[in-house]
């Protein structure tokens, strides 16, 4: 006798996968926005003008 093995769905591993990757883009982006650094620049005293 031959038994048939259910096989899962094979919509669900791509939907798992964006999700993970939507979770990280999210979450990396969350992470960023935290941290805001500024920007110095250091200009010499003689490139101002004469």
């Amino acid at each position: 006798m031959i038994y048939h093995e259910d096989k899962p769905s094979s919509m669900a591993f791509p939907i798992i996968v964006i999700l993970i990757a939507m979770i990280a883009i999210v979450g990396s982006l969350a992470l960023s926005s935290d941290h805001q650094t500024t920007t110095r620049v250091w200009v010499p005293s003689s490139s101002a003008g004469p």
